[in-house]
């Protein structure tokens, strides 16, 4: 019964974990018209068992305080890389109890060394910096790049697999794991120890007189390196050379236009460094933290998350907008799903993480190069931060997230000429009261800025130019309503034009009275550092033209179609 038992939590927790990578949880969920309530659970039990990992958590704690009484359960019951190698073993030799109860024979002297070896190692990578290549040594991180179908992932799991099916026992738990390793110490006479049968004494009499000789050797023989290796019929180099062929593999993908026509994807850009997922709000902490176990990558909506090749992330999950872009209507799935901590939940909006910015290359632009009005990365930004001066595209550092809509739409090639640069340490604009939000967009227009504009306590966009032409611009490119906008001068053609966006407060340095009372009469709220009676062109001889436009109308949103057609013709 309790081999039954056991049997049914390792198959529990290999299907749980599994289906979570498949992205079925979710699948039901939006079935049963209960996404993000009834089957939230499911995706947290996943998270949970991750957690089992060597990354400090109270759960893998736990399961060393336990490891004395109950044995190596861990390796037995919730490593789905060990539950899957117990298959094979009894898949390929049913009858076999050695492959059943491999860990109970002695163990030789240089398995002994190999494995402490790679202990060693394992912990030297850690204090090295290469957490990344660490990890890939722990089962949920080899199990997870399998399920995501990253090369070196999907090649050693089946190295790991196949060593398990036709080698001596579960090669991989009993050589190389460290977390094996470190179960394996603290469970050398376990309370509850692992019996064959009922009665069993751990005596070893019904081990196979071949297994028990090449076990314990003769007396004054020497232990055989190769006895648990040979069976196998793949050596370490074969191995090792399969993952680095895997590795260099340069992989040809295509994605369509809408399904009409194959087009090339392009070139990866070559970056001083990965850019980070969101909620990795520190490369150093991040670096150490991820496990690579990649369910970040499988739960990514836009699949613009990637496994890493670099050996100093090898794994990791890198932003790649070859195929996608952080949306901004993704609520941080990747961060909700990790398991180690890594990427963190922010209560801040996804608009207000910033993982880097894009920088334009003018030499691979095909507005330079073939001569084409493109400006696909303008109308593709979500938060409007790339600006068209001339025949030059502006980023502005200070609004760009880094989300990667403007590479990925880039038609240039064999790179794009916008591309991401990261920031090691991604920014959280947190909202800020009303006061101080509107003392900020102030200095920002003080500091060169013509007209701001804020919404839910965060500065969303801004613009600079003449009259009333950057609030047109805002006004088109950024929804007003509900919004907070600070100009430099307003007049009555400039409030217009907030009252027909449905700007919810307007402040300006300076703010003409007939402006004034035109906001107030249609609820908003209106505040200026210094009101004059009227605002006079630059010369002061005469009143505003940008006014005088509208002069005479009295619906704002008839001034401001006028302003549209005179200022902005299609």
């Amino acid at each position: 019964m309790k081999m039954f038992f056991k049997r049914l939590l390792a198959f529990c927790a290999v299907a749980v974990v599994a289906a979570v990578f498949l992205g079925l949880p979710r699948k039901i969920a939006i079935a049963c018209g209960a996404e993000g309530s009834v089957f939230r659970w499911i995706v947290e039990i996943p998270a949970y068992l991750c957690r089992i990992q060597p990354s400090a958590s109270l759960a893998f704690l736990a399961v060393l305080l336990l490891t004395p009484v109950l044995g190596r359960f861990f390796c037995e019951c919730l490593c789905p890389l060990g539950v899957l190698q117990s298959f094979a073993n009894w898949l390929f030799h049913p009858r076999s109890h050695v492959r059943r109860v491999c860990t109970r024979l002695p163990q030789s002297g240089a398995q002994i060394a190999v494995r402490f070896l790679a202990l060693a190692v394992f912990a030297a990578l850690l204090a090295s910096g290469l957490g990344a290549v660490a990890w890939f040594m722990t089962p949920y991180s080899i199990f997870g790049k399998a399920m995501v179908l990253f090369a070196p992932g999907v090649a050693l799991f089946a190295v790991v697999v196949v060593l398990a099916a036709f080698g001596k026992g579960r090669t991989w738990c009993n050589w190389i794991c460290p977390a094996g390793t470190l179960f394996s110490l603290l469970a050398k006479k376990p309370l509850c120890a692992h019996k064959v049968a009922k009665g069993c004494a751990n005596c070893k009499a019904c081990f196979p007189a071949k297994a028990r000789t090449a076990a314990e050797p003769a007396e004054g023989a020497e232990p055989s390196a190769s006895a648990a290796g040979d069976a196998s019929g793949v050596s370490r180099r074969t191995a090792l050379k399969g993952v680095a062929v895997l590795a260099a593999a340069d992989l040809a993908e295509k994605t369509t236009d809408g399904g009409f026509a194959a087009v090339s994807l392009p070139g990866k850009p070559a970056r001083e460094a990965t850019v980070l997922p969101p909620g990795a709000l520190d490369r150093k902490s991040f670096n150490l933290k991820c496990v690579g176990c990649g369910l970040c990558i499988a739960t990514c909506p836009s699949k613009c998350l990637k496994p890493s090749v670099s050996l100093s992330t090898f794994g990791q999950p890198e932003m790649s907008f070859q195929e996608g872009y952080c949306r901004l209507a993704c609520p941080q799935k990747c961060a909700a799903v990790c398991p180690a901590g890594a990427l963190a939940v922010s209560s801040a909006g996804r608009r207000d993480i910033h993982m880097g910015y894009a920088v334009w290359h003018p030499e691979k632009c095909i507005r330079k190069t073939d001569g084409v009005e493109c400006s696909a990365c303008r109308r593709k930004c979500p938060v409007n931060a790339i600006h068209l001066v001339g025949d030059v595209l502006v980023v502005d550092k200070d609004a760009c997230i880094g989300c990667g809509a403007c590479e990925h739409v880039c038609p240039a090639r064999p790179e794009p000429a916008m591309q991401v640069a990261p920031l090691d340490r991604q920014r959280i604009v947190e909202p800020l009261g009303e006061a101080d939000l509107v003392a900020e967009m102030s200095r920002l227009v003080k500091d060169g800025a013509s007209c701001v504009v804020a919404k839910d306590g965060v500065i969303r966009a801004k613009e600079t130019g003449k009259g009333v032409l950057p609030v047109l611009r805002l006004s088109r490119a950024y929804p007003l309503e509900g919004a907070v906008v600070v100009d430099k001068v307003v007049g009555r053609a400039a409030a217009s034009v907030c009252i027909a966006g449905g700007a919810r407060r307007v402040h300006a340095l300076l703010m003409s009275e007939d402006a004034l009372a035109l906001l107030k009469a249609k609820g908003v709220e209106a505040t200026a550092e210094k009101t004059v009676p009227r605002i006079l062109n630059r010369d002061f001889s005469a009143g505003c033209p940008m006014d005088a436009m509208v002069e005479g109308l009295e619906d704002p949103a008839e001034m401001a179609k006028t302003l549209a057609r005179r200022l902005m013709p299609e």
